[in-house]
């Protein structure tokens, strides 16, 4: 997982079944100047990376072993965001994996901050 990192820890990790982590928004991010100037959010596309993020490190924990691998968002469904989520916020990424079929991941996953849920949503990976 190059790039940038939205998944920083796991605080639980089990086989076959989820993973759960965290992830704290740093005042200084770059993203956060523009989105927005008098009140600073993290963007929503930005807290599905962090599902992804987290559905990887999943899918990698559970193949041990094997060589890393990059995994790409292909799709998702019944995405709804709740809480904003502000600079110095922590966030709690929760992903249960649901299934895999032809190369396609599929996962139910969660981020909660103080306050509530700022995003639930289905998601499928696939390898690069």
């Amino acid at each position: 997982m190059g790039g940038f990192r939205f998944f920083h820890s796991v605080s639980e990790f089990k086989p076959g079944q989820g993973l759960t982590g965290s992830f704290t928004l740093d005042a200084a991010e770059e993203f956060l100047r523009d989105h927005f100037r008098d009140f600073p959010v993290m963007p929503g596309v930005l807290l599905l990376e962090c599902l992804k993020q987290a559905a990887s490190q999943f899918l990698t924990m559970s193949s041990p072993g094997e060589p890393e691998r990059n995994y790409r968002l292909l799709e998702t469904h019944e995405v709804k965001f709740g809480q904003f989520v502000r600079p110095g916020g922590e966030l709690k990424i929760s992903v249960r994996f649901l299934e895999s079929r032809d190369q396609q991941h599929r996962f139910d996953g969660r981020i909660d901050v103080p306050g509530g849920k700022a995003l639930s949503a289905i998601l499928s990976l696939s390898p690069l």
